[in-house]
């Protein structure tokens, strides 16, 4: 079985970073005031799409992360129940997601951390980022263990848990979840550099773009298992931070200059999608996932553009917008809770076989079920007057 990787948490539950990044203050800058009807409905840009107005959260962004939420767990319920052999079309759906979730993601991070993080003071902001980490490293250390208990068989002992902790052992569908906690640490890290960097785009994005020469690391030379993460290793499926670090950024963009429809964004992403599918067709087969090439890490950006653009568009339509906003607030919650249930299930049931339509129904099925436990979880808190329910 060949294993996906994908891939942050809102008050009261713990979801993943980039929720728990805006939920840890909702006033993310105190010193402006912000017109809430303009936060509620999608921003477009004018003559360019660039806009200078105070960033917060918007409902877009969880819109877009919703959106990946869904695609994720598809992806997850077709790679473990169904057949590309059987039903060719659900190999075409799971590369897709495989292309755009954990980039995707990333984006949606940097975008949040602009909003939470990057707009406040760094002793303000460094307490959240480190809850942040360690919530995303105990989410590996949850859906790591149950992987090798469900899928491989394990027992649960000290010898299973033991390399986990340590990071020595990197199980299946967990692997992009410690990525974020070293994204997180990153960004820490790199807090004041990255804040100076935002303010001066051109700048930004050059840097970008040079980080993409991190695709050329010698990935067959690094062998300890930590680092994978961080910059990549041919021993073991990795999403290394380095080699993602540009999305991180564009989301920081997008943020802080409140991008919506720009043409020179959309004929940027348009072409560096286009070479992927020019590398694709010349080699006559997709381009390096893991390690990414080059080729793999701007595929994705055509897509993601149309993505956010739609979640701009669906965010004025409550009745669509409300069941996919709720995921993408609470995407950890979500992601553990399928994760559980899929391994577990296939565990038991490992005959299952779906169709792609079939997948879906049960994704959607999944993540009614995890949603219905965030129902029953917020409205007893609020009851209690400890949170306030955001779905």
């Amino acid at each position: 079985m060949s294993a996906l990787r994908h891939a942050a948490a809102d008050e009261g539950i713990g979801y993943l970073l980039e929720d728990q990044a805006i939920a840890a203050d909702r006033n993310a800058i105190p010193d402006e005031k912000v017109n809430v009807s303009e936060l509620d409905m999608p921003q477009m840009g004018k003559a360019g799409g660039l806009s200078q107005s105070a960033p917060q959260r918007d409902q877009a962004i969880d819109i877009f992360k919703g959106m990946l939420v869904l695609g994720m767990v598809y992806c997850h319920v077709l790679q473990f129940f169904s057949d590309t052999q059987l039903f060719a079309s659900a190999s075409y759906w799971i590369e897709a997601m495989n292309l755009i979730t954990f980039s995707g993601f990333v984006f949606s991070f940097g975008y949040a951390s602009q909003l939470a993080y990057y707009s406040k003071p760094l002793q303000r902001a460094a307490p959240r980022m480190a809850v942040a980490a360690l919530k995303t490293l105990i989410a590996f250390y949850m859906s790591g263990l149950a992987y090798r208990i469900y899928i491989d068989g394990r027992a649960i002992s000290w010898s299973t848990l033991k390399p986990i902790i340590l990071l020595d052992d990197m199980p299946g569908w967990s692997e992009f979840l410690i990525s974020f906690t070293y994204l997180t640490l990153v960004g820490l890290i790199l807090f004041k550099p990255l804040k100076w960097l935002v303010e001066r785009r051109r700048i930004a994005l050059l840097t970008a773009a040079a980080l993409l020469a991190a695709t050329w690391m010698p990935y067959g030379s690094i062998h300890v298992t930590q680092l994978g993460p961080l910059v990549g290793t041919r021993d073991f499926a990795s999403f290394p931070v380095l080699q993602y670090f540009p999305y991180y950024l564009t989301g920081m963009l997008f943020a802080r200059y409140r991008i919506g429809w720009d043409w020179r964004v959309l004929t940027a992403a348009a072409a560096a999608t286009g070479l992927f599918v020019w590398r694709w067709l010349q080699e006559d087969a997709l381009p390096e996932r893991f390690p990414p090439s080059i080729w793999w890490i701007i595929g994705a950006a055509f897509l993601l553009y149309l993505y956010y653009l739609i979640a701009r568009y669906v965010g004025r339509y409550m009745m669509v917008s409300a069941p996919i906003e709720a995921m993408g607030r609470n995407v950890l919650w979500f992601l553990i809770m399928s994760n559980l249930l899929i391994f577990s299930l296939k565990s038991r049931h490992g005959d299952l076989l779906f169709s792609p339509l079939e997948g879906f129904i049960m994704t959607v099925l999944l993540l009614a079920f995890s949603g219905f436990g965030i129902w029953i979880i917020a409205k007893k808190t609020a009851k209690h007057g400890l949170t306030k329910t955001t779905t």
